[in-house]
């Protein structure tokens, strides 16, 4: 039998195994009856998984397609529309609030990573305290670091140092420490790094940090310190002065004066300062100078 003959004979033979099987329209019609309840129900995974369904049988099925887009820009649409209930709820240090909120992304989205990993700090935090007890400065700042522990854009060690300083203020509060050991839990190893000297207050260590970054010209190490003090403490003369200096090595001249402005707006009575502020004047002007020069 030559090539040509035994091609034709293979191709007839293995005929029938390429015929597609027509789709069970009943089939069908049950995968979309039940993507609707679902879809009606709210439960958009379920109804995905219905029409993903459908779509194995029947590949060139345009509705279901449709409706798959349909339904993943409905849980987009979901979670962009309680995205600032959340952050709101969880600024606010109403946390069962932010709980309740998940959960009903969760009813749409059971495996939703993102909203599982919520869930689970939030109850983390609940396994303490339910809800923000007072407006007092310790847990202004201890719902501030837990924004960084139970929010979308995640940062555990701000959230340690806002906590550990929480704990500092009020040393009589249980709950306070009970939440410092709640990140260290999850990261035994920030209480292992830890260099402050026992006693030392935690921003105080920060200052002494930032300011020695400065001596060994790491200035943007110091940047990140001195903004991490700024984010417990915004009005913190001592560190913006410092945050003004560093910007000044840098030759970012904007964000120097920023600092320093808003430096003298809280310390009015800082005699260095206005100096400062001058000095910068001098500074920007013989920068300009030579821009032209150079441009002439």
């Amino acid at each position: 039998m030559n090539i040509r003959a035994l091609t034709l004979f293979l191709v007839l033979a293995a005929g029938p195994a390429f015929t597609q099987t027509p789709p069970d329209p009943a089939q069908l019609k049950r995968y979309y009856d039940k993507a609707f309840e679902y879809y009606v129900a709210g439960d958009l995974v379920k109804a995905i998984e219905n029409w993903n369904l459908v779509l194995k049988l029947d590949s060139d099925q345009v509705t279901a397609r449709n409706m798959i887009n349909e339904a993943r820009r409905r849980m987009d649409e979901l979670w962009n529309s309680e995205k600032k209930n959340y952050a709101r709820q969880l600024a606010a240090g109403k946390w069962s609030e932010a709980l309740l909120t998940v959960e009903k992304l969760l009813a749409s989205d059971p495996k939703n990573p993102l909203f599982l990993r919520l869930q689970e700090r939030l109850k983390d935090i609940m396994l303490t305290v339910r809800d923000k007890p007072s407006s007092g400065k310790a847990w202004n700042a201890a719902a501030l670091g837990l924004v960084y522990y139970a929010g979308e854009e995640e940062d555990h060690p701000f959230a340690y140092d806002a906590l550990r300083y929480a704990a500092e203020l009020s040393p009589s509060d249980k709950r306070l420490s009970a939440l410092v050991g709640t990140i260290e839990k999850h990261h035994p190893d920030y209480k292992l790094l830890d260099t402050r000297l026992p006693g030392t207050p935690i921003l105080d260590h920060k200052r002494e940090t930032a300011l020695q970054h400065i001596y060994d010209a790491r200035f943007n190490l110091a940047i990140r310190e001195l903004e991490y003090i700024l984010r417990l403490e915004p009005d913190d003369a001592l560190s913006l002065k410092r945050l003004g200096s560093t910007y000044l090595q840098l030759k970012d001249y904007r964000q120097a004066r920023q600092a320093w402005q808003k430096a003298l707006r809280v310390s009015p009575g800082d005699e260095q300062l206005p100096e400062y502020l001058a000095a910068l004047d001098e500074v920007e002007k013989a920068a300009d100078a030579r821009r032209k020069a150079a441009r002439n």
